[in-house]
C-alpha cells in the first residue's frame, strides 16, 4: 500500500475556506462586535512622565580619589542607579500612599466604561476605626443606586461575601469585612454604579512601585525620567510631584545630618593635629640646628624608594612561591584525587592556572558521569587517565616555576645588598633626619585637607539646593495609549479571520470521512476519477430518463462519457463492474443509472444483479418476479432467456439475482456464470455488473476475471478514510481490473457553477 506524502495542498485548502466563506462573513461580524464592546467598555490609559536632574558636587578636586568623606556619603557623584532606587524605595512610595489617602480606588460607571473619581470623588467609605492599618485581606464593594435604596455588594478576601439592599448609605451597617458607612459628597442619582477596592498597605504600594517606573534617559546619564501607565492620570501627576518632593527633603535631611556629624569630627581631628603638627615642626627645627643639615631629603628619599621597591618584589615571589608550592602539595596528597585544585589564588603564570583549569574541569565532568555511571565506565576510566597525565604535567610545570622563581628571587637578593649597603652608608643623623621630616610633612599635609574639608562642609550645611531639579513637570500625554482602535481593529479582525481557519482546519483534522471535494477524493485515492454524483433528495432510484437535463441526469451522463474514455479500445462489448467498500455507498443506485445511461444511446445493455447476499435491483426498477440468476446457476434446466426481463427503458435488460441462496461463494465460482457473461458479450454492446461490497464479502472478487473495467463507488460524508487505504490496497493487489472511481452522494451545491448555472431550483424534479 502506498504511504500518503503528508505536502500541504495550498489549492486544496484554499478552495476549502472559499467554499465555507460565509463562515467568514458571520465570524468577522461577531468579532467585530466583541472588538466594538471591548473598545467602548475599556477605560482609556494615558502616559505620565515627568524629568528630574540629580544634581552633584564637582569630582575635580585633587584629592578626590582619596576623600575619605565620599566613604562617609559626603561629597563625589551621584550614582543614578542608587538614587533611583531611592526614588522608587518603599518608604517613599508608603509616605506617598498615606498622603494622597490611595489605600482605597474610587470608580463610577459611565455608560460601558468605569472612570477613577480622583481628586473628588462622589462618596468616601468609612471603615471601623484601626480597619485600613490592620486589615490583611482585600475589600471589593459595589454599589447600584436603585429606585427607592441602594444595592450594596460586599467581598472581604477570596471567601466572605454579603449582599445588602440600604436606604441611606451614610448609616452604618453590618457587612462581611465590619461595620461600614459612607462620607457622600456629590449627588447620587438612580442608576449609578460604583466600584470600590481597598487593599492592605502592602499590596497597594507594591501596585505603585510596579506602576512607577523610573530610569535614566541614556546611560552614565543624571537626567532620570520618571513615567506610569494609568487610567487615572490625576491621581499620577499627583503622585509623581508627591515622590519627587519626599525624595528631596529626605535626601536634605540625610545632607544635614551628615554634614554636622562631619563637621564635629573634622574640628576634633584639627585640634589634634595642630597639637601634633607643632611637635614635629619643632623637633625638625632643633634637629638641624644639632647637626647642621641643609638638604639631604633628595639622596636618601631616593635609596629608601629603591630598596621598598625590592623589599616589594622579594615579598611578591616568596607569595608566588608558597602558592605554587601549596598547589604542589595539593596535587601529590592521593586522598585529593577527585577534589578540585583551588583556583583564583592569585598564581600569575599562566601555563599553571591554565593547567588547573583543566584538570578542574576534568574532574567537574568525572563528578557529573560518577551520578548516573558506574567506576567502570569507560569514559570515566579515560578521564582518569587524562587527570593523571594532567597531574605530572601540573608537578613538572610547578618545578620549572619553582626554579625560576628562585633565580629571580636571588638576583633580587642581591640588589637589595647593594641598595642597602649605600643606604646605610648615609650617616644616621641624616637618616633620622628624613625621617623626623617625614613624620612633619604627614602632619602638615592631613592638616591642610582636613582644614580645606571644614570649609567645604561649612558651604554644605548652608546650602538649600534641593540635589533632584525638576526640568519638567508631570504631564499627562494627549493621546490615549489604550485602548487603541486601529490595533483593536486589526486584532479583532484577524481574530475572526483566524477563528474559521482554525474550526475548518480542526474539522478536517479530527474528520475521518470523504468530503464533497472531488479534488480532494482524487488526491486520496490517487486513482482515475470517473466522475461525482450528486445527493439523491428526488426519493426515487431512476435518475436518468430520455428528456430530463437535471443535475443528477447530467452528472450519469458524465460519468457514462468518462467511462467511454477509460474502456481499452481493443474491447468491444465490455463487461463494468460496479461495487463498493460497505453498504449504503450507493453503488446500485450508480449502476442502475450509468446502464440507463447507456441505454439511451441506442446501445444495448444488460444490468446483471451479482449482489445475491442483498438483492437491490428489483426494488429500484420495479421488475416482476421473472429471471433468477441463483435459479440459473443452481439449476441446469434454466436458460439464459429465462433471466432476462424487460424494463421500461427499450434498449435496457435486467438480470435480477433473486433468492438468496445458501451458498453465494460456490455458485459465483460455478461454470455456468462464465458462460452466461460470454453469451452477455455476444448479445449486448455493455453488460454491467451490480455486485456485493468487497470490503464486507469476498464475492466481488471472485468476478475478476469475468470484468474489464471496475467503477468503485464510494460515498461523500460516509466513506472512511480507512476504506479508501482498503481501495488503494486492493488496487496495488490488482484484485480488481482498472479501477475507476466514483464520489457519490456530494451536496448539489458543492457542485459548483458549470452545473448550477442554467438548472436553479428544479435540480431534482428534472425540469429545466
Amino acid at each position: 500500500m502506498t504511504q500518503d506524502t503528508h505536502v500541504i495542498d495550498i489549492r486544496l485548502w484554499l478552495n476549502r475556506l472559499l467554499k465555507n466563506w460565509y463562515w467568514f462573513v458571520i465570524s468577522c461580524f461577531v468579532f467585530g462586535l466583541l472588538g466594538l464592546y471591548k473598545y467602548f467598555s475599556t477605560t482609556p490609559e494615558y502616559v505620565v512622565d515627568a524629568r528630574i536632574m540629580l544634581r552633584s558636587s564637582d569630582p575635580e578636586s585633587p584629592l578626590e580619589q582619596v576623600d575619605a568623606l565620599q566613604i562617609m556619603g559626603m561629597g563625589g557623584m551621584k550614582k543614578t542607579e542608587d538614587e533611583i532606587a531611592i526614588l522608587t524605595s518603599r518608604d517613599i512610595m508608603t509616605q506617598v500612599v498615606r498622603d494622597l489617602d490611595l489605600q482605597s480606588s474610587y470608580y463610577k460607571k459611565k455608560h460601558l466604561r468605569w472612570y477613577g473619581q480622583y481628586p473628588s470623588r462622589d462618596l468616601t467609605v468609612v471603615y471601623p476605626e484601626m480597619f485600613l492599618d490592620t486589615t490583611k485581606r482585600f475589600v471589593k464593594i459595589s454599589i447600584k443606586a436603585r429606585k427607592n435604596d441602594y444595592l450594596v455588594r460586599v467581598r472581604y478576601g477570596q471567601w466572605k461575601f454579603s449582599l445588602h439592599k440600604v436606604k441611606d448609605l451614610t448609616q452604618p451597617f453590618s457587612t462581611c469585612a465590619g461595620d461600614i458607612s459612607f462620607s457622600l459628597h456629590n449627588e447620587i442619582e438612580r442608576g449609578d454604579k460604583y466600584k470600590i477596592t481597598t487593599l492592605p498597605m502592602l499590596p497597594v504600594v507594591d501596585n505603585y512601585t510596579r506602576m512607577i517606573s523610573a530610569t535614566t534617559i541614556k546611560k552614565e546619564s543624571n537626567v532620570i525620567e520618571i513615567s506610569a501607565v494609568t487610567n487615572t492620570p490625576a491621581l499620577i501627576v499627583d503622585f509623581i510631584n508627591r515622590e519627587i518632593e519626599l525624595y528631596n527633603v529626605d535626601a536634605v535631611v540625610d545632607k544635614n545630618i551628615m554634614a554636622s556629624n562631619t563637621a564635629s569630627f573634622i574640628n576634633e581631628r584639627l585640634r589634634l593635629i595642630e597639637s601634633e603638627l607643632f611637635e614635629a615642626e619643632t623637633e625638625v627645627e632643633d634637629y638641624k640646628e644639632k647637626f647642621g643639615i641643609v638638604n639631604l631629603e633628595a639622596e636618601a628619599g631616593l635609596y629608601l624608594r629603591e630598596s621598598t621597591e625590592y623589599k616589594k618584589r622579594v615579598a611578591e615571589i616568596e607569595t608566588q612561591i608558597n602558592l605554587i608550592n601549596y598547589v604542589a602539595d595539593f596535587v601529590r596528597d592521593d586522598a585529593r584525587l577527585d577534589n578540585l585544585i583551588p583556583a583564583n589564588l592569585g598564581i600569575l603564570d599562566g601555563s599553571i592556572v591554565s593547567l588547573i583549569g583543566e584538570y578542574n574541569r576534568l574532574v567537574m565532568r568525572k563528578l557529573r558521569l560518577q551520578r548516573t555511571a558506574v567506576n567502570d565506565n569507560p569514559v570515566i576510566t579515560q578521564i582518569d587517565a587524562q587527570l593523571t597525565v594532567l597531574r605530572e604535567n601540573l608537578i613538572v610545570s610547578i618545578a620549572s616555576v619553582n626554579k625560576r622563581l628562585d633565580i629571580s628571587k636571588a638576583d633580587l637578593e642581591v640588589r637589595f645588598g647593594d641598595v642597602e649597603k649605600q643606604r646605610i652608608g648615609i650617616p644616621s643623623q641624616e637618616r633620622q633626619y628624613i625621617e623626623i621630616a617625614r613624620k612633619k610633612e604627614l602632619k602638615e599635609t592631613l592638616y591642610l585637607y582636613l582644614y580645606e574639608k571644614r570649609e567645604e562642609n561649612a558651604l554644605t550645611l548652608a546650602s538649600t539646593v534641593m540635589p533632584a531639579k525638576i526640568l519638567a513637570m508631570p504631564q499627562m500625554h494627549p493621546q490615549p495609549l489604550a485602548p487603541n482602535l486601529k490595533m483593536l481593529a486589526l486584532i479583532y479582525f484577524l481574530l475572526g479571520l483566524g477563528f474559521p481557519v482554525v474550526g475548518i482546519y480542526l474539522y478536517y483534522l479530527f474528520n475521518n470521512r470523504l468530503t464533497d471535494d472531488s479534488h480532494e477524493f482524487e488526491q486520496k485515492t490517487g486513482m482515475p476519477f470517473g466522475g461525482t454524483i450528486v445527493k439523491n433528495h428526488h426519493g426515487g432510484h431512476v435518475a436518468v430518463r430520455d428528456g430530463v437535463n437535471s443535475v443528477s441526469a447530467e452528472l450519469f451522463r458524465s460519468l457514462r462519457t468518462n467511462i467511454g474514455f477509460m474502456i481499452p479500445s481493443n474491447i468491444k462489448h465490455p463487461v463494468i463492474l460496479v461495487t463498493s467498500s460497505v453498504n449504503s455507498e450507493g453503488k446500485s443506485y450508480v449502476s442502475t443509472n450509468l446502464a440507463i445511461s447507456l441505454s439511451l444511446l441506442n446501445k444495448k445493455v444488460a444490468l446483471v444483479g451479482l449482489d445475491i447476499r442483498k438483492p437491490m435491483l428489483s426494488e429500484y426498477l420495479g421488475l416482476p418476479s421473472k429471471g433468477c440468476l441463483t435459479s440459473y446457476l443452481a439449476d441446469d434446466s434454466y436458460s439464459i432467456d429465462d433471466l432476462l426481463v424487460p424494463t421500461e427503458f427499450p434498449n435496457m435488460t435486467a438480470i435480477p439475482s433473486g433468492i438468496i441462496p445458501p451458498n453465494p461463494s460456490e455458485l459465483l465460482q460455478s461454470e455456468r456464470l462464465n458462460n452466461l457473461f460470454a453469451e452477455l458479450r455476444q448479445r449486448f454492446d455493455y453488460v454491467i455488473v451490480d455486485s456485493a461490497p468487497v470490503a464486507m464479502v469476498s464475492d466481488t472478487f471472485l468476478l475478476n476475471h469475468l470484468v474489464d473495467m471496475t467503477v468503485y463507488v464510494c460515498r461523500a460524508r460516509y466513506t472512511t478514510f480507512n476504506l479508501i487505504d482498503f481501495l488503494k490496497q486492493v488496487n496495488e493487489q490488482k484484485r480488481l481490473p482498472n479501477i475507476v472511481t466514483v464520489l457519490n452522494g456530494v451536496a448539489a451545491d458543492k457542485i459548483g457553477y458549470g452545473y448550477g448555472y442554467g438548472y436553479g431550483a428544479n435540480t431534482q424534479s428534472g425540469k429545466k
